[in-house]
């Protein structure tokens, strides 16, 4: 038995080497796609409808919708949701409307009823609001971005007609604990990695929640934001349900920012474990990703092998790999080298994952936004007891 382990482990981590070497170069490639220049945006500059669904006046919020405002786009137009007047995050944009008044902006109260998915709820109204838009964009609230990020999305749009979606890999901001401090580096040295890698091999099927811009014709054939209104997933769904009719999903050059706002590690592992189980029931195929966790399999090859010479080098090569891997993804492609200083948390952070790898198979339940869900097999999602 110990020999099979051995060798299965062995195997494992001859895979995640691997895996490091071409997620870095396709990391790479991505990179130098992004400091490349826009591609131009057509004469007449299609109509685009910012749709931003609030909730709760986080820290950065103000700073976040400030990014949007100051966009450098001829022809945008902003709609702010709440689901009720008693969301503070309804503050922010209020705030914003002397200092940018002419801009146009529009704030909506209220949801559409009968939505599991209480985000897809205020998209459905907002997307009422803005019927003239030739491009509805829709954004997470905490997303920061650049000036020239609707440039570049809409260029990249406009450059292929078969292209009816564009999405954008983001990266992550912690606000300072330790937890938030593991959550930026599971998006940063995990998360997008691997969409970088996946981008790069294969056609996308499913689009990031974090910006996703969609022409309004192709919205409406899918049957608008009420096709999605029940699931966990909006993103992934709203991207396969596009791609599904023959259209293409483009991850832009565009990077955003997000903020982690984990304060806990009871935050960071139920944020992490929502992720894991949305993944496993939406893409079977994420579950493959155990292979790529490198330190995990060291160490069951030093312990299967009772510490050979061999397994401890094997240790220390995938730590010096894992750790230059994260590194490149931080200083070269995403650009964040003042969180250099948490690569020391890289080894503990994979470990935390391979948990919660582990612990994504025990059930479909999730935690969200202090809701309990059931993840159902199609992916929709319901609510739960206890």
């Amino acid at each position: 038995m110990l020999r099979i382990v051995t060798g299965v482990a062995g195997l494992c981590v001859l895979a995640s080497l691997g895996y490091y070497v071409v997620a870095s170069i396709a990391a790479l490639r991505f990179a130098v796609r992004a400091a490349s220049p826009a591609p131009p945006i057509p004469k007449i500059a299609p109509r685009v409808a910012i749709l931003k669904p609030l909730r709760g006046l986080g820290a950065t919020l103000l700073e976040s919708l400030i990014s949007y405002l100051e966009l450098d786009y001829p022809r945008a137009e902003f709609f702010f949701g709440v689901a009720d007047y008693s969301d503070r995050a309804a503050e922010a944009p209020v705030a914003l409307r002397e200092r940018y008044h002419f801009t146009p902006m529009t704030m909506v109260i209220g949801q559409e009823p009968g939505c599991a998915n209480r985000k897809v709820a205020k998209l459905i109204k907002l997307a009422e609001r803005a019927p003239n838009a030739e491009i509805v964009l829709v954004s997470d609230a905490d997303i920061a971005v650049d000036r020239d990020h609707l440039r570049r999305v809409v260029g990249e749009m406009s450059s292929d007609a078969r292209v009816a979606i564009v999405t954008c890999l983001y990266r992550a901001r912690p606000l300072g604990s330790i937890a938030s401090r593991l959550e930026a580096l599971a998006v940063n040295t995990d998360f997008a990695p691997q969409v970088m890698l996946s981008a790069a091999i294969e056609p996308i099927h499913y689009a990031l929640g974090a910006t996703i811009a969609i022409k309004r014709t192709v919205l409406e054939e899918i049957g608008g934001f009420r096709a999605i209104k029940d699931v966990l997933a909006d993103d992934f769904f709203l991207g396969r349900l596009v791609a599904d009719r023959g259209y293409q999903v483009h991850l832009s050059s565009s990077l955003v920012t997000t903020i982690a706002y984990e304060r806990t590690f009871a935050d960071f592992w139920n944020h992490q474990v929502r992720w894991a189980r949305t993944y496993r029931t939406a893409r079977p195929l994420s579950l493959a990703t155990i292979v790529t966790h490198g330190p995990f399999w060291a160490l069951v090859l030093l312990a299967a092998s009772g510490g050979q010479p061999f397994a401890i080098k094997a240790l220390i090569l995938v730590l010096a790999a894992r750790i230059g891997m994260s590194a490149l993804m931080l200083v070269r492609v995403l650009l964040v080298p003042e969180l250099l200083r948490d690569l020391w948390l890289v080894p503990f952070k994979d470990l935390c994952m391979t948990a919660i790898w582990f612990a994504s198979l025990l059930s479909n339940k999730v935690i969200w936004a202090g809701r309990r869900l059931e993840i159902l097999p199609d992916g929709r999602m319901a609510e739960v007891d206890g």
